[in-house]
């Protein structure tokens, strides 16, 4: 991933290894019925923990769990196909486009960042709409739209404009786009242009010591400067990260042939931000207990390493490209992967984009498939011509070579490889359909597109912030020295959030492990609890909600959880340190018991 400032902002290649403040800050509502429960597969047991607790759950559980249907379950689509909004004609903004940096909670000492999601017609131009923000009547900061995020949308970003010392209470935020009407064409209608929300500074002595005392902790590898925040998990396991770190770094480097001209930084961070990570000159990755992204970190490490190293000999390489090599030289999007069997399973799915398409729009596309598709390419480039070849190739296309960059594609397609870009993707779709049929490879495939748009839409809906087409992601550099840890570590963490992020690392889990009918019926159980706006009516995840809530009653935060019929595996933190502890729950009759 590469990151470049323009329009007084940026532009960012986020790997989607890598999203409104209420919505953070809501448990939502939670109602609860006796219902049957699914079984899934059996696992290991976790070593029990001392002192048996009987809770009541906040539901009835039926003594006798179901079983797992005895045959695969095929994925059903989360996400119907979708008709484009109509052009936006007036220039607007609200309070669901305006987010407050850390999430979900400010307290007295953090320097608020602001950003501003607005609606802005063609007939306007982003960088020349004034936006001024005021905190309680008084005027705090001014730009304009000047930013980029990945979905094409003008974004309004100030960072750590606000500092909130001293500032306990409650307050009033009123962001105005244009308050002298200077725009009139495409802004016919002002009312409009005015959003306002109430913030409540907290006291910091609501805290817990662990993150009111955070601060960057720095450790030497042969590759990098490692950096991570006290107290994080990160930290915790820092003497084995340093080895994962130089582990990918001289995978990324051997694969390109070539060797980093300097030491970089590597930024370990506590939440999910996008897909797992984002590089410019330094690179950004999600590191947390209860990362229910992926759990592909060495994936994630080499594939940001390659957008920091490739800029050596590509620096204006563009992102189909970019992001294709960073997959092929990890070996597969978040896990090894046969990128030839896995390309032939997304035409046999039909979810293959033409590659002009692909090449010219590439991040709304469906992340998955416009990073799978692009590996996939470039695999077969390689294979075909060599690397010596493609890197002289992917070294000289840029967006300056045409009008497009699938037609800057097809000028170098032409000059390197004697073939046009029409020519190249028809003998590459040939090749693919020579290939012998793999189900498992379609099956595996079919059930990863699903996970992620479910994944996706839990971020829209109760992590927005963490969206990787509209998140912050900001230099991390720039963050050490002027904004607070807890702009990469504070995340909400309402039971909602608990039991629905534990449920899909689950189904990452099973993912992985090639049991895709239980990943199905746990991506089932997200999605219900979606459809039904946060009431927790299914039965399975019901059982997680309250197994998360018993551990809560016992100062516990679940971490991962496992739910095996009427017997729970549990990892959790406890207070105020990041020790993950095993624990063990049984299902008697109606009450989860914390087994000793």
């Amino acid at each position: 991933m590469k990151i470049r400032r323009q329009y007084m902002g940026v532009i960012l290649f986020l790997f989607a290894v890598l999203s409104a403040l209420t919505a953070c800050g809501s448990d939502g509502s939670i109602n609860v019925e006796q219902t049957a429960v699914p079984s899934l597969a059996a696992t290991d047991a976790i070593p029990q923990t001392s002192d048996a607790v009987a809770i009541q759950p906040t539901t009835a559980v039926p003594d006798t769990p179901t079983a797992e249907p005895p045959s695969p379950i095929p994925p059903t689509p989360t996400t119907p196909p979708t008709i484009p909004p109509p052009a936006a004609t007036d220039l607007s903004v609200s309070t669901s486009g305006l987010f407050l940096y850390p999430v979900p909670e400010i307290f007295a000492g953090d320097r608020v960042t602001f950003q501003i999601l607005a609606t802005v017609p063609e007939a306007v131009i982003p960088d020349e709409v004034p936006v001024h923000i005021f905190v309680d009547s008084v005027e705090l900061a001014n730009g304009t739209l000047g930013w980029r995020n990945l979905a094409g949308e003008a974004v309004g970003l100030f960072e750590w404009a606000w500092d909130t010392t001293d500032q306990i209470g409650t307050h009033t935020v009123q962001v105005i786009l244009d308050p002298n009407d200077v725009i009139q064409i495409g802004d016919e209608d002002p009312t409009n242009n005015v959003a306002e929300v109430t913030a409540v500074v907290q006291d910091p002595a609501l805290l817990l010591p662990a993150e009111a005392n955070a601060t960057w902790v720095t450790a030497e590898t042969n590759c990098c400067t490692v950096h991570v925040v006290s107290n994080t998990a990160a930290y915790r396991d820092l003497s084995d990260l340093l080895t994962v770190v130089d582990t990918a770094f001289a995978q990324a480097s051997e694969r390109l042939e070539e060797l980093p001209n300097r030491k970089y930084d590597v930024y370990l961070v506590d939440r999910v931000i996008g897909q797992g990570g984002y590089a410019g000159s330094a690179m950004v990755v999600s590191y947390s207990d209860r990362h229910y992204v992926s759990s592909g970190l060495h994936e994630v490490i080499v594939h940001e390493a390659v957008h920091l190293i490739d800029r050596q000999f590509a620096p204006q390489r563009i992102i189909f490209l970019a992001e294709g090599l960073a997959v092929w030289t990890s070996g597969g999007h978040y896990k090894q992967e046969d990128l030839d069997q896995r390309s032939a399973a997304l035409v046999e799915l039909g979810r293959y984009l033409p590659l002009p398409q692909l090449i010219d729009d590439f991040y709304p596309v469906q992340h998955e498939i416009g990073y799978l598709e692009a590996a996939g390419f470039v695999n077969y480039l390689v294979k075909t011509y060599g690397w010596s070849q493609f890197r002289a190739f992917y070294t000289d296309v840029t967006q300056e070579d045409a009008a497009t960059l699938s037609e800057a594609m097809n000028v170098n397609l032409q000059t390197y490889f004697g073939i046009t870009l029409a020519e190249a993707e028809a003998d590459w779709l040939a090749y693919l359909d020579s290939l012998p049929p793999d189900r498992t490879a379609v099956t595996d495939l079919q059930t990863s597109l699903r996970f992620y748009d479910t994944m996706r839409r839990y971020q829209r809906t109760y992590d927005p912030t963490a969206y990787f087409l509209t998140a912050w992601l900001p230099y991390p550099q720039e963050l050490t020295e002027a904004g607070n840890p807890a702009d990469l570590t504070r995340h909400p963490e309402t039971d909602i959030n608990i039991a629905l992020e534990v449920m899909l690392q689950a189904a990452d889990t099973a993912l992985r492990e090639a049991d895709y009918n239980r990943a199905n019926v746990l991506l089932d159980s997200v999605d219900r609890v979606l459809d039904n706006n946060g009431v927790f009516i299914d039965p399975l995840a019901v059982q997680y909600l309250s197994i998360v809530q018993v551990a809560g009653t016992q100062g516990y935060e679940a971490q991962q959880v496992r739910v095996d019929g009427n017997h729970a595996s549990i990892w959790a933190t406890r207070g105020n340190t990041a020790v993950l502890t095993q624990l063990s729950m049984t299902l008697n009759g109606r009450e989860w018991i914390l087994s000793e």
